[in-house]
């Protein structure tokens, strides 16, 4: 089994982050690929960051009806601060993985503090990174160290992040074709990200 990770805020999912997740699948071979929503991020402290179960119940209506993707409570449930080299160690013995066989997948502006990270190199004999470009990021400021290990992710660059779609919320614009109809409707239905 080929088995993918990509974890984050999702606060909330959108469909960048969908198109980074069919992407992988398709050129990493993935059998499946797992959705994981942090509790509390070590590297983005922020005091507004919604609910987890909020977070979590939008990944489960973006990806209803893709069979290679699932999601995860792990990080959520444990709470606290979410650190990728733990939840990295409690897949691998959970899906019995090798190195070769999993991909963590992030994006360039994760990749350029991947070095900051807790126990990075231990992460990468774990699993292999998948990177996928993000605007404003260039691939080539990846630590001299890590650019064997990388697996660069032909991704479009959309100019399309949670904290957009957050602000049009406030802003009462419309966040059609950003992020899934489903989602859009939750996002509506439960009062998220508004002022």
């Amino acid at each position: 089994m080929k088995l993918g990770l990509y974890g984050g805020t999702f606060d909330p999912v959108h469909l960048a982050h969908l198109i980074i997740a069919n992407i992988a699948c398709d050129e990493l071979h993935l059998d499946r690929l797992i959705f994981m929503p942090c509790a509390a991020p070590p590297h983005k402290y922020n005091p507004h960051l919604t609910n987890g179960e909020h977070r979590l119940r939008m990944l489960e209506l973006a990806i209803a009806g893709y069979a290679r993707f699932a999601c995860s409570d792990l990080e959520i449930r444990q709470g606290g601060t979410s650190y990728t080299i733990d939840t990295v160690k409690r897949l691998r013995d959970e899906y019995n993985l090798a190195q070769k066989d999993f991909y963590l997948i992030i994006g360039a502006d994760n990749l350029k503090e991947f070095h900051t990270w807790k126990q990075p190199q231990q992460i990468l004999e774990i699993c292999r990174l998948a990177v996928a470009a993000r605007p404003d990021y260039l691939m080539d400021d990846t630590p001299g160290n890590l650019r064997p290990e990388v697996n660069r992710l032909a991704v479009p660059l959309l100019e399309i992040s949670s904290t957009i779609i957050r602000q049009r919320v406030q802003q009462e614009k419309s966040i059609t074709f950003f992020v899934p109809e489903p989602v859009q409707d939750y996002i509506r239905l439960n009062g998220l990200y508004r002022r």
